[in-house]
């Protein structure tokens, strides 16, 4: 008796590690089809560059990076909108769904980023094995010249500070309305120009001038820095968020 009461606390499962598993689980399934959806676009788009324009080095895989921050961005905020208050209805904290889902978002976040570089490194082997260039015409931090983990650091970044900005998008709605959460939207949206401006991005974003030219790997950690702040940001207006009983 003694035994079984005491092993059956130790097979349950963390409401932390619960919500993260859900979560993190839907999202690689979102993952998942989003990329089995995109790669054929990629592959047409690059033939049309390629027979329309006449631009046969171009690396087409790397304008897929909009797609990868901002599809997951509207998920993200989805998460917030529908997840919290069932969480809460739950017996959950909102402290345990705030960390989950930071941790949700930001692995999110990289494994998009990792499966990016993936593919450019694949349309790079293509372009090679063709005899053809390959070079980057999106403008960001690293170029065809740059090592690849410079490249890997640069869209994880970009994608985890959509993730995490989406967050705190969701948040503010939860917390202040429609009104003064879309009147919020520079803020909470912010962070995300804030980090394309940082890493260079050519011409800059919205109303941010492009980043000085110099050493990388300060910009990412600033960038980091960003992301960091953005979390700690969405952890506390969640934290504070009082749930309204929904509409009838």
């Amino acid at each position: 008796m003694t035994a079984t009461a005491t092993a059956a606390p130790a097979g349950r499962t963390g409401p932390l590690r619960h919500t993260v598993t859900r979560l993190a689980a839907a999202n690689l399934t979102l993952l998942v089809w989003f990329w089995v959806c995109s790669v054929p676009v990629v592959v047409v788009a690059s033939v049309l560059v390629d027979r329309l324009l006449g631009v046969d080095d171009a690396s087409v895989v790397l304008y897929a990076r909009h797609a990868a921050i901002w599809f997951p961005f509207s998920q993200a905020i989805a998460l917030v909108a529908l997840y919290l208050r069932l969480h809460v209805a739950a017996g959950m904290t909102r402290r345990t769904f705030a960390r989950a889902t930071v941790l949700v978002g930001v692995g999110t976040g990289a494994a998009y980023g990792v499966v990016l570089t993936v593919l450019a490194v694949v349309e790079r082997g293509i372009h090679t094995a063709l005899g053809r260039g390959w070079r980057v015409t999106d403008g960001f931090l690293a170029d065809e010249s740059s090592p690849l983990g410079l490249l890997l650091a640069e869209l994880v970044v970009c994608c985890v500070v959509g993730n995490v900005s989406a967050l705190l998008v969701g948040a503010a709605y939860q917390r202040w309305g429609g009104l003064r959460g879309t009147l919020a939207l520079p803020l909470t949206v912010g962070p995300v120009f804030l980090v394309f401006a940082l890493l260079g991005a050519s011409g800059g974003w919205g109303p941010l001038p492009a980043a000085a030219p110099g050493p990388p790997w300060p910009a990412l950690g600033w960038s980091a820095l960003v992301v960091a702040l953005t979390a700690a940001a969405y952890t506390a207006v969640v934290r504070r968020t009082q749930l309204r009983p929904p509409h009838p």
